[in-house]
Formats: structure tokens, sequence, C-alpha cells
């Protein structure tokens, strides 16, 4: 049986009481001594302290100080006679009760029993939800030991950091903290009113117009990023990036590690919109900007996470104190249900490894990253860019220079002047991962072993390259995005008391930012961005002024856009599909008698299957090309198009997008539906130029691009900001370009 300490003297705890306090989910291992444990009684003792009617925003009827008596010498509040809010109960009746400690914490083990059985449950962990890697224990235990050398603050027993085995020091002394409070008061921070409780009015009321989709849209002046359009929440009004310098406003570690080094100016505007907390949209990614773009979204998840781990430290040493003194500080809530609160949602291995190395060279001061397994698993090494051929565009060559594996995760860990990799998901605070691999974890409806209770206090969310997802499987980032703060299945050893009231209330998804980045707008992406993005501080959507992609083509080829007249958007696929069985195919027939040169482009996988499909059902002679057709069935197929052996040719532009074909003998280009991509649409015409041989007369080079009302985002960005609104809303339907 184990023996109570003294109650004046703390102590650090072991692995052991660790492990313990995990499996019984309690706050205090020494409070409830051979009494039952469960949560409903930790969520009672969290929302007791609490003296207001969170979901009514008015206050409870009783308003006296609430009575408390001491225990081991730590104030606790006494519980509170009144019924506890619905949103309470909601998650009350949600979450399963934690296992009841045996009466005297049962029999007593030994060391050797403890650390068996501790050893057998990490052997049937999830490797994939997994384990720290070997390769660092040792300088994990090192990077531990400097910290708790640096700070000598001792915790005491009952303050653990929720779901984490590693007890990390403060580094700061309270005097210090106070000091640097003070110089930097006049420094607009709105980190610290985003995340606060705020049970409010006005906070209510942006709250309901968030969840209704209330916004009021604002052009705003971007004059370095583009266009831009802000979404109001409840008239609060246009706020424009902060204008000060943005060094004062990181986390201490940062402008420490990284010599108050000022970002660029884009870098500045990027980081001026982040840091308000806003749903940003940034369509307009490109190569030359990626470092950048991919520095301004670490720095700011790293300060997020820097920032609220001090917090967390500096709570805990309010907690030490006040235990030590026996007096009760109140209400101290800066956590989630679980650790994690960065997601970073990438396609490839290859942009994991790039984020990753910028996280770890931000973490570290610039230093080189030294994790040989991570290095081997997502580095470059292997993947020879030598590989690709020279006559691939840039684009291509660098979108899939490296390992282009799709489907992996990663936790990320920060210290004060490091990063682990391959961190227990729910120890980790920045989870870099893919969609696909996400969904590998999180499962489907009826899987035994899904999980996505890593997901649920999720803080921010970055998705990089959505061009780039749409091409993969859109589905799976819409099912990311459904699993997110949603309330966990298991308590995960979390302290309620701790737990911020919003998470509690159901709320979370209000409080939490998405970043969103692609080289151009989708229907797809702006769906996203418009059902579930919905931060209580409104959201910013910023494109390019598009110049056109029909000034890059250098082939003289009439182009002539026709506009289809579409009843309404859900209408739309099937008049167009009627247009071109019943005017554009026919008139291809016929022109096959003197030309088969003929290539259709589709955009959309669907559209290319129903193309496919009834020109199979007409018995036509053509081929198809999609980007699950073989690498011998795309040669064959391209062979027999320049040999004049087809009626023409369909493409698809996923096919496109993966594999670049060099596809010679086009004379007549019908694009079905236009390019995602705008370089696409001008790199087809320029085949048209560079593959024909000398026999092809100009006067057979045509191209017919169909397209809707409902097109605007792809016409805007083939021919520019200034001429789509003519062809979109003009008298004529067809416009023709030379």
């Amino acid at each position: 049986m184990i023996t109570m300490p003294p109650a004046k003297k703390s102590r650090r705890l072991s692995r052991k009481d660790l492990n313990q306090l995990k499996e019984y989910g309690e706050l205090d291992p020494f409070s409830n001594l051979g009494e039952e444990n469960d949560l409903d009684d930790l969520i009672s003792k969290a929302i007791s302290r609490s003296g207001y009617g969170r979901l009514t925003g008015k206050p409870s009827a009783s308003k006296g100080k609430p009575r408390s008596h001491s225990h081991r010498g730590l104030a606790i509040t006494k519980p509170m006679k009144a019924s506890r809010p619905d949103a309470y109960s909601k998650l009350l009746n949600s979450l399963p009760a934690a296992p009841v400690a045996m009466s005297k914490r049962g029999v007593a083990t030994s060391d050797d029993e403890e650390e068996g059985a501790e050893s057998d449950s990490d052997a049937l962990m999830d490797e994939d939800i997994g384990s720290a890697a070997s390769d660092d224990a040792e300088d994990e235990a090192e990077d531990e030991a400097e910290d708790d050398k640096e700070d000598g603050t001792e915790y005491e027993i009952d303050e653990i950091e929720q779901g984490s085995d590693e007890s990390e020091s403060d580094g700061e002394s309270e005097s210090d903290n106070d000091a640097e409070a003070t110089e930097c008061s006049d420094v607009k921070d709105y980190m610290e009113k985003h995340v606060a409780d705020d049970d409010s009015a006005p906070m209510h009321r942006r709250l309901a117009a968030v969840s209704q989709k209330e916004y009021t849209q604002v052009a705003v002046d971007e004059p370095v990023l583009g266009q831009a359009v802000f979404y109001s929440v409840d008239n609060q009004g246009v706020r424009p990036p902060n204008p000060n310098s943005t060094v004062p406003r990181l986390a201490k570690p940062l402008q420490e590690l990284n010599d108050g080094r000022e970002p660029s100016a884009f870098q500045q505007r990027l980081l001026g919109w982040f840091d308000q907390y806003l749903d940003v949209m940034y369509a307009d990614r490109s190569f030359d900007k990626e470092d950048e773009i991919t520095t301004a979204y670490a720095l700011h998840a790293m300060n997020h996470v820097l920032k609220s781990k001090d917090l967390e430290r500096r709570n805990k040493a309010k907690l030490a104190k006040a235990h030590a003194e026996g007096a009760d500080v109140g209400e101290l809530r800066d956590q989630g249900f679980t650790r994690p609160r960065v997601l970073i949602v990438l396609p490839f291995r290859n942009s994991a490894y790039k984020v990753v190395e910028k996280l770890y060279k931000l973490a570290s001061g610039g230093q080189d990253m030294s994790a040989p397994r991570f290095i081997k698993e997502y580095g470059p090494d292997g993947y020879e860019e030598s590989v690709i051929s020279k006559r691939k565009p840039d684009d291509f060559r660098k979108t899939f220079a490296g390992n282009i594996d799709d489907g992996f995760r990663v936790g990320v860990q920060l210290y004060r002047k490091t990063a682990k990799v391959y961190t227990d998901l729910y120890h980790s605070d920045i989870i870099v991962a893919s969609p696909l691999g996400l969904r590998m974890v999180t499962g489907s409806e009826g899987d035994e072993r899904r999980d996505f209770d890593f997901l649920s206090s999720i803080e921010m969310v970055v998705v990089d390259q959505c061009d780039t997802l749409l091409m993969q499987n859109w589905e799976h980032v819409l099912h990311v995005f459904s699993h997110l703060n949603l309330t966990p299945k298991k308590d995960h050893g979390c302290d309620f008391s701790r737990v911020r009231n919003w998470y509690l209330e159901g709320t979370a998804q209000h409080r939490r930012q998405t970043i969103m980045i692609s080289e151009y707008m989708t229907p797809e992406i702006q769906a996203v961005f418009n059902n579930t993005c919905r931060s209580i501080e409104g959201k910013v959507r910023i494109k390019p002024v598009y110049s056109g992609a029909v000034a890059d083509v250098v082939a003289q080829v009439p182009q002539v856009f026709k506009r289809l007249s579409v009843k309404r958007l859900q209408s739309a696929a099937d008049d167009r599909f009627m247009h071109f069985t019943e005017n554009v195919l026919p008139e291809l027939e016929k022109s096959a008698a003197k030309d088969k040169h003929t290539l259709i482009f589709a955009s959309s996988y669907f559209d290319y299957v129903r193309i496919r499909n009834y020109c199979r059902d007409k018995n036509c002679s053509f081929a198809a090309i999609s980007e699950y057709s073989t690498t011998s069935e795309a040669m064959s197929a391209r062979r027999s198009f320049y040999a004049g052996e087809l009626q023409f040719f369909l493409y698809s532009e996923r096919a496109h997008f993966y594999h670049r074909y060099p596809i010679k003998g086009i004379h007549r280009l019908v694009f079905y539906s236009l390019p995602e991509h705008p370089l696409y649409y001008s790199e087809l015409l320029n085949l048209m130029l560079t593959s024909n041989d000398e026999t092809a007369s100009p006067e057979l080079l045509s191209c017919t691009a169909l397209y809707t009302k409902y097109d605007q985002l792809k016409v805007e960005r083939i021919v520019g900001s200034g001429l789509a609104s003519q062809l979109l809303t003009g008298e004529r339907s067809q416009f023709t370009f030379a």
C-alpha cells in the first residue's frame, strides 16, 4: 500500500506515477485516496469553480465567494448545488467514465512488474500513431535535463502537463515574466484576446453570426498581396494588418533564437493577417514564394504553440505557489482535451520534409536538422532530380522532386531550443500529415480501430498546396475537416480543471484558425472556406489580379470561347454534355474525314468518364488517357494519334498534371471544360506550334473552349481579370482571340 508523503513537501512525478495518473485520470494522486474516481466527478470539480451560466451569459444565483476547504495544502472549491449547465451535461453524456480506482490503490506492485507492464503496453501501441524514435531518446533526455538545469523550478505532484511524459521547465522567473509583460505592454497581440474565455453578449452575437454564416464582405486595399475581401462578423469592421513590427509579438524564445531578424515585406503582410487569428485563404502561391510562405505559417504556428506552452508553465508555477501557501488562485484554464494544437496538411512527403526542416531551423536558430530516420524517410536522398526528364516544365520538376509518397503523418514536439519528430500524436504539439495519412487513422464509420481524438483540440489548421490536393482525393480533405474539434471518446488523462470553457461548451471550431494556401481558387476550395472556416474573428480571402493565360500563347491559333446557356448550377453539367453531344461532337466527326488530329480536353474526371463512355457506345475511333492509364497505353495512344489513325484523342487534366505528356500532332484543340490551372491552357496551345511537322497548315489549327457563367474563376485566370466580366455577362456568347 502506498503511503502518503508529508503535505508540506512536494516532489516530482516518476514515470510510474504518471502512468498511474493516466490510467485512472486523477487530478491529484492523493486527493481521492480510497474513493471512486470517475469522469463525472472530474468534470464536476472543473466546473464547480465557475460562477457563471456560460450558455446564457447570466451570473449564477450565488454571487458571494464560494466556500473552500483545505486539502493537502491545496484550496478546492466546494461544488455548488446549482444544476450543471446543459453544455456540460451533454459533454458528460458523450464521454465514458474513467476506470474505477481500487480501494487503497489496490495491490502494490514491484518496480519490475510495473516496468514489464509498461513495456507490454508500448509493444501493443500502434506504430503509426506511435512512439518516439529511439534515435532521439538520448537527445530528448539531454534536452529535458538542460531545461531543468536552466529552470530550477519544481512543480507540484498534481500539476502535470496533460498528455505528456515530459516535465518542461519555465526557464524564466516570475519577475522576469512580469518585466517582459511590462516591456511589451504597448505591443498589440491578438492571441491573448482570441483564446480568452468570453461570456459577454457581443461574443454570443458573434458566435450566432458565424454559426449562421452571416458576414459583411468588404473589399480591402492590399497593395502587396493582391485583391483582398474581408468577411466581417457582427459588423465589427475591417481590421487592417498590424503595422507594428512582427518580432515583438512573437514568443520570447523565437526572438532569442533568431536574433530578432525581421521577416520580408511580403511575410509581414501575411503575418499581419495570420496573427489576427482570421481564417485566411491565400490563392497566389508559387514556387518563387514557397519558402517565404512556408516560413510565415511555420513561424506563426510555432509562435502560437510556444506562447500557449509558456502560459501553461506560468499557470503551473502559480498553482505550485498557491499549493505551497494553501491559497486559492481561482480558475486557470489554458488547455484543450488533448495536446496537439496545430495541424499542417500537405500533399507529399517532400513538402513535409521542407516544413519540418523549417520548423527545426526556426526552433534551433538556423541549425541543420539532425534526424537520420526522418531524413531517410522524407528527405531527397535516393530521389535524384535527374530521374525526371529535363523536357518537363519547371513546375512539374519542382512538384515531383524527391519523395512523393502521399500517405504519411508525423508528430513534432517543440522544446526551448529544438524540435523532435516522430513523437506520439497525443504527445505532439504540431502534426504534419497528408489527408490520406490522417484518413488511415481516423478511418470510416464502423471501423473498430479508428481514432480521431487527437484532432479534438486543434486550434490552427494550415492546408498548403490545395491545388495539388485537388489532384489527389479531395474527399479525404473534407473527411479531415469533419473530424476536427469533436468531443473526444476518451479522456486521455485530461485535467478538466485546466480545459478552456469553449472546449467544454463545444464551440472550439469557432476559435480554430484555418489557413488555406493554393496557386488558384476553385469552387471546391471556396466551399471549404465558406462552410468550415468560421472563426469568430472573421476571415479574409486574397487572390491576385490575373493578366490572363492567353497572353502566354505563342502559337498563332484563333481561340474561340463559346458561352453555353444554362438554366441553373445544378443542371450545368448536363447542359454542357448535351451541347457537346448534339453540336460539337457531330461536327468533329464530319471534319475527321479531312483531318483527324483533334484533342478533347476535360478538366473533371467525371466529365472525362462521361465522354469516354458515350464515345464507346457510339463506336467512335478514339483513344483516351487519364491518370490511371499505364505508360504503354499512353505511348500507344499518342503514337496512333500522331499517325492520324484516330478520329480524336480524349485527355484529362489529372493526366496532364501527373505526366505532362508532350502530345504531338494536335491540329484542333477542344476544351470541353477550361483547365483549373491556367498554365495548362497555354501549354497545350503551344504544343500545336512545337509538335507539328511542316506539313501542318496554319489554317488547320484552331481552338474552341466551352464555358458557362458559373466558370467565373477559370475564365478570369485564362482571359484576365479585366475581360472576365465581359465574357461572363456580355450580350454576345462567342468571343475570339487571335
